[in-house]
């Protein structure tokens, strides 16, 4: 077996691009299965369990560090265009956040038996992956140290037309750390041999590289290596030697992206994933280029998207002991429709304290026109825009129809049993929102005769309601059925034989269009009382991301779990089951997500977190 770590026999560096270098031949033995056999699995030493880990890991919870202490993160490539970790080791504080958390779930309550059930779960992964060949605790923990990277890229658009063009060069590389090089070298060599594939051995760069033909990709050379006796590298040659070459300071560990990720949360992360947003969107203008050359139709992505698209994104994951957190940054472009400020979205103030999901932006009605500007300064755009500015006409305009919203969202309400909802907006024009709504309910009035829709009002607490009765569901379907050509009956038997209302209030508070008159008052009441706001739960998740942010979402997982329970009821009753046993208990202990977005300086920051009871 090689010893990766001798350079004794190696060609100084400055060979290694001048002369071929030297091949060794490394036979599978007499039992190992055919190559072309082994080639029907992904059979690459290294990529295996990388994939085993991947999954467990997800499914675990148990993600990767960005802090500098990441070993993998120095060997990423400097080109790459993505690159994600995952770490089993739980750095930190992670490792007790991690059996807290996982501590709600069954199999999981005794916190000081949290590496035997990991390694109970990674046994049977990688036993699966196998074929029962290799178990995690005897054939993988002795080497590896926890940490995982996969990257991808760059993206290498064929110089050719049509299909050469479509194909770019394969790239990715898996990273592992690594605790003993000697078991690590064995393990991939041994495993390379059982699976019937075959390599040579070439030095680069002070390192033994061994390449073989890449599993279903017999075009492509694949590799691996152990660099520095501590991490282990899997993938496409190319890549594997962009890795050697970063002597394990990769420029992409100190980089902007990198940097501003750490800064969005304080405290040891268990995950991070990196994208360069602008290397994807410029491969995909030059793919499109290509195939549009070749007679392909390719719509052309308009100046005004990729002017506007950031360089970077980053994400973090980390496992609180109540909680899983998602915090990402991405570069801030100016010029980006959206608010350029952050203040408490005001939705919740009149979102009823029954609500289970609410989705808000905060003046909405500037970031509709600042999009609907782009699209007019954009002559790929301007067809499309003329075309909505027409349509817009008939009710005064774009201006007219979006310019009187500030803080918008969407509200669904639990009453009872049944679940009801609609949109709330805090009107920037009161007057401009009531005008609107009265030239609809013109509208509407003008067709109520010959449709069979009726408009009528009511009043509650001094407020008058609208009322819109658009009649039976069927007869609606039956009618969209005929105006679209379809040759769907007139009361079609397969939909639900209910009434259609919608309802709305316009006042200088509050705009509310809902699904019924029900709701629209539920709204005027949370306005004058109690409200979602004033929900100390809620309030107490707002805290845990940004009280003041320019975007948030609220769903009350408990209540959707119980909702969608209830809706079972009818079930088979071996479904039920199957469900009460296998699924509901992973689902119980969920409660709670909120997630706001936030702008400022050179980056924008998205922070979610769902609690856990």
């Amino acid at each position: 077996m090689t010893d990766f770590n001798d350079t004794t026999t190696t060609q100084p560096e400055t060979d290694t691009t001048a002369t071929p270098v030297p091949t060794t031949a490394i036979s599978p033995p007499a039992q190992a299965a055919s190559p072309r056999s082994s080639r029907g699995r992904w059979l690459a030493a290294g990529v295996l369990i990388a994939v085993v880990i991947a999954v467990t890991g997800m499914a675990t919870f148990a993600l990767t560090s960005t802090k500098a202490t990441s070993v993998v993160l120095g060997y990423v490539p400097s080109d790459s265009v993505a690159y994600g970790e995952l770490r089993l080791d739980l750095p930190g504080d992670q490792r007790q956040n991690v059996g807290a958390f996982l501590s709600k779930f069954p199999g999981f309550a005794d916190q000081a038996a949290l590496d035997t059930k990991l390694d109970e779960v990674l046994d049977r992964i990688v036993g699966e992956g196998s074929q029962n060949k290799q178990t995690y605790t005897k054939d993988v923990k002795p080497w590896f140290s926890g940490q995982l990277g996969f990257a991808m890229g760059p993206i290498q658009v064929g110089s050719g037309s049509g299909a050469a063009a479509a194909s770019p060069d394969r790239r990715a590389l898996v990273l592992l750390s690594v605790k003993d090089a000697a078991l690590a070298s064995t393990w991939l060599d041994s495993t390379l041999k059982a699976e019937g594939g075959s390599g040579t051995t070439q030095t680069y760069n002070g390192a033994q590289l061994t390449v073989f033909a890449a599993p279903k990709m017999p075009e492509t050379q694949a590799a691996y290596t152990i660099i520095d006796g501590k991490v282990a590298l899997v993938g496409d040659v190319d890549s594997v030697k962009a890795a050697v070459d970063t002597k394990g300071t990769s420029p992409l560990a100190s980089g902007q992206a990198v940097s501003a990720a750490q800064a969005s949360v304080t405290g040891d992360s268990l995950g991070f994933m990196f994208v360069d947003l602008k290397a994807i969107a410029d491969a995909a203008a030059k793919l499109g280029a290509s195939l549009d050359g070749a007679g392909a139709s390719v719509p052309s992505i308009p100046a005004a998207v990729t002017n506007l698209i950031p360089e970077w994104a980053a994400a973090r994951i980390r496992v609180e002991g109540d909680a899983l957190r998602l915090d990402g940054v991405v570069q801030h472009k100016d010029g980006n429709p959206g608010p350029d400020e952050n203040r408490t979205n005001a939705v919740a103030g009149f979102a009823p304290p029954s609500t289970i999901a609410l989705v808000a932006g905060n003046d909405y009605g500037a970031t509709l026109k600042e999009t609907a500007e782009l699209y007019e300064k954009d002559p790929a755009l301007k067809e499309i825009y003329d075309q909505i500015n027409q349509v817009a006409g008939m009710l005064g305009g774009i201006d007219a129809i979006v310019g009187w919203m500030g803080d918008t969202g969407i509200v669904i309400d639990k009453q009872g049993n049944t679940v009801q909802g609609g949109i709330v907006s805090i009107p920037a024009d009161a007057a401009g929102a009531k005008q609107l709504l009265t030239s609809l309910r013109s509208f509407v009035q003008l067709a109520g005769p010959n449709s069979g829709i009726t408009v009528t009002d009511e009043t509650y607490n001094g407020q008058t309601i609208t009322v819109v009765d658009l009649g039976d569901l069927r007869s609606l379907a039956g009618m969209a059925g005929g105006l679209s050509g379809s040759s769907m009956p007139a009361a079609p038997s397969g939909i639900p034989d209910v009434s259609v209302k919608i309802a709305f209030v316009a006042n200088d508070q509050v705009v509310a269009i809902g699904s019924s008159p029900d709701f629209v008052k539920a709204v005027l009441d949370a306005g004058a009382g109690s409200s979602l706001a004033d929900d100390a739960r809620f309030q107490d998740l707002l805290k845990r991301v940004d009280t003041k942010h320019t975007s948030v979402s609220f769903v009350d997982v408990t209540v959707v779990r119980g909702l969608i329970e209830g809706s079972m009821a009818d079930a088979p009753a071996a479904k039920k089951a199957a469900y009460e046993e296998s699924i509901k208990p992973f689902l119980t202990p969920f409660d709670a997500l909120i997630a706001t977005g936030a702008t400022g300086g050179s980056t924008d920051q998205t922070h979610s977190v769902i609690t856990v009871k």
